[in-house]
């Protein structure tokens, strides 16, 4: 076989046979964060299952030095997130265990017989030494002063010191469950939201006062508190509560408003409020830790869809005239601000809508600049000291990794944290592709060809979940679990499948209409219209066998398998859904609001979910699970199976104890994707 060289120079042999922990072999960073005081820049690292803090710092020569610094070596299901610096930069606190969206939920993807427990907060030092546990919760906020950390347990805040001298006790008790705590720049006051049953308000606690002030509360869902740089305002996003039919689209609301409010009063007032129509429902920067931002100038800049595209604009903080800040028809993800205020960065897809790249702005009234470009896909910025930006990049055969940005290009920080023998020359660069769906839409996709074997071919359609917000790219990005269901996609391409990734409606990148399209999900189902098409795609190719086509995905991707194998059947000779939705009816959203559904809603559900399809499905299926799943819970399977055996279609299951929706081990994670590949080797080829 021809020899040829992967990313670390090593030789391999091209068209090899790989396995998937081969694939899965370089860690996968997030959480990058810069020190708010030297070149330091932190993240963490899933080092095939086992999660650490690594840090890195320029030399001389502009190369960085990489370490760990903490030392887990398990893959053992305990994640870490909510990285942050302590203010002095000599700290880093964390939260390790529970589940990354809510560290407070226990889990036990191990089984272990003593039982599961919930996230805790720790401390790590920059210089190295052993993390110092702070105290059971999750979120931790370190104050500006750097004396105290506030993080969350029972939906409430505590505070400890820094030092370690005390134990952390609770700083105050809100009927409310509370979250997006923000310090003041003095550290002497800590903003919040309480979310309550039905509404969200924001409220300021003094610790020195020990006291709360309401911030205008109201009935809606208030949002993002923001400090000006002096301290003295507060502003928050307000977006009005309204019923909705779940998982439909949404494409008009009351319109959303931006409020700033005295901090010491309480009182506010609406500096802008958006039009009626498209862009009246507040879209938020998924891919960002804050949606609203405070420059130095008194401007304040967020993101809005009126156009039809997320993008940003500018307000002064006193109110007036709104100034379009980003353009074209492209959407804006990542945002950071810098610590002086006078610099944003943030990812955009502007002038490609399959990628993703960095840009700057000056504050005020400077003009977007491209820092990045190529093939890849790049996102999460972060500013460092003395103007320094950074951000996690993506290619095809390169993995994510986190890098520096220069004028030069891109620096890697960590270039040794890829395994040197990882199989970059065998695996394939994906094709984007366009396809059109009956409607006229016109649908993004990524083609795995595989290498050699020009012959007729076993095909597998692959969806992702969400869809809101998600977008797959022909590279490794950001969201880690689409950087797990990429490698998916190589791995079946390795063993001889085409793939073809769709980007269906209902899913990011591509505009308003894309993402908010009549008649979506329980409102009428007409993403049935994109498997349709990518089916006739893979079936018109003349190098894939039309007998032979497989479809799969997990989550809302589960959904459209099932969907697919009910309301398609002539187009699918095998299926693989992990987490899939059978009934609309019986997901807990809908559950929970039945009463206040109107019953043409509710039956319009119902018609649209793969289980007023059952009388026409034909092909085999796996179904696959974790058992502690809180999102798609388990009955969604338990009830298809049971129409399944009842009409003798051929089933198979792969039940995961107590693993979660989001799989927290790297031995999952490889159990799902050869189970499926396994399978697809059965009944395809």
């Amino acid at each position: 076989m021809k020899k040829s060289a992967n990313a670390a120079g090593a030789p391999t042999e091209a068209g090899r046979l790989l396995t998937i922990a081969q694939i899965a072999s370089a860690p996968f960073p997030y959480d990058l964060t810069a020190s708010p005081r030297d070149g330091t820049v932190a993240w963490v690292y899933n080092e095939r299952g086992a999660r650490n803090i690594w840090i890195a710092r320029a030399g001389r020569s502009g190369t960085y030095s990489a370490r760990r610094l903490t030392r887990y070596t398990e893959d053992d299901g305990n994640t870490i997130s909510g990285l942050a610096w302590s203010g002095d930069g000599q700290t880093l606190f964390y939260t390790r265990g529970g589940v990354w969206w809510n560290g407070e939920l226990p889990v036990n993807p191990r089984s272990l017989p003593e039982g599961s427990r919930g996230g805790a907060v720790w401390a790590v030092p920059v210089t190295g030494g052993s993390p110092r546990r702070i105290g059971e919760g999750w979120a931790p906020a370190p104050s500006p002063k750097g004396d105290a950390v506030v993080f969350l347990r029972g939906g409430h805040p505590w505070l400890a010191r820094a030092n370690g001298r005390t134990k952390a006790a609770p700083l105050f008790v809100d009927r409310g469950k509370v979250g997006a705590l923000t310090w003041s720049p003095d550290g002497r006051r800590l903003a919040f939201v309480s979310a309550r049953a039905e509404h969200q308000i924001v409220g300021v606690y003094d610790l020195a006062a020990k006291s709360i002030r309401w911030i205008c509360p109201g009935i809606d869902q208030d949002l993002y508190p923001t400090w000006s740089p002096d301290g003295k305002r507060i502003a928050f996003i307000r977006s009005v509560s309204e019923p909705e039919v779940p998982f439909t689209c949404r494409r008009e609301c009351t319109p959303w408003e931006i409020r700033v409010a005295d901090a010491a009063t309480g009182r506010s007032r609406a500096i802008w409020r958006a039009n009626d129509g498209v862009g009246s429902c507040f879209r938020l920067l998924f891919n960002s830790r804050s949606s609203l931002f405070w420059g130095a100038d008194d401007k304040l800049v967020f993101p809005w869809e009126g156009t039809g595209w997320v993008r940003l604009y500018g307000i002064p903080a006193e109110g007036g005239s709104v100034e379009f800040l980003t353009p074209g028809e492209s959407e804006v993800f990542g945002a950071a601000l810098s610590a002086d205020r006078t610099r944003l960065v943030y990812s955009s897809n502007e002038g490609d809508l399959d990628r993703r790249h960095i840009w700057e702005l000056s504050l005020p009234n400077g003009r977007p600049r491209q820092l990045t470009f190529g093939d890849g896909i790049e996102d999460l910025p972060v500013i460092g000291m003395r103007g320094r930006t950074f951000a996690l990049r993506g290619e095809a055969r390169v993995p994510l990794r986190p890098v520096e940005i220069t004028e030069g290009g891109m620096t890697d920080l960590a270039p040794r944290a890829i395994p040197a023998d990882f199989p970059s020359a065998d695996l394939v660069v994906p094709r984007l592709v366009t396809f059109q769906a009956a409607d006229g839409l016109v649908m993004h996709g990524q083609l795995f060809v595989p290498q050699g074997r020009p012959e007729k071919r076993p095909a597998v359609l692959f969806f992702h979940g969400g869809p809101t917000e998600r977008q797959m790219f022909a590279a490794w990005d950001p969201f880690e679990t689409h950087s797990h269901l990429y490698e998916s996609c190589q791995y079946l391409a390795n063993h001889g499948y085409e793939v073809l990734s769709v980007n269906y409606r209902g899913g990011a990148g591509y505009g308003f209409e894309y993402r908010e399209p009549p008649g979506f999900g329980a409102g009428g189902a007409s993403e049935l219209k994109d498997i349709i098409a990518a089916a006739k795609y893979m079936h018109a190719r003349p190098t894939v066998d039309p007998k032979r086509l497989g479809v799969w995905g997990g989550s809302y991707g589960g959904r459209m398998t099932l969907l697919a194998l009910a309301a398609a059947p002539e187009y699918f000779a095998a299926g693989v859904s992990y987490a899939g939705i059978y009934d609309w009816l019986t997901m807990p959203e809908f559950k929970s609001r039945r009463a206040a559904i109107d019953p043409a809603a509710a039956q319009l559900a119902h018609e649209s979910g793969a289980v007023a399809y059952m009388n026409g499905w034909r092909a085999p299926v796996l179904l696959m699970l974790g058992a502690a799943d809180s999102i798609v819970e388990v009955n969604q399977t338990t009830a298809l199976a049971a129409r399944l055996r009842k009409q003798g279609i051929p089933l198979e299951t792969l039940v995961i104890p107590d693993e979660v929706h989001f799989l927290l081990r790297a031995s999952s994670w490889a159990e799902v994707f050869t189970t499926a590949r396994e399978y697809f080797d059965r009944r395809l080829k």
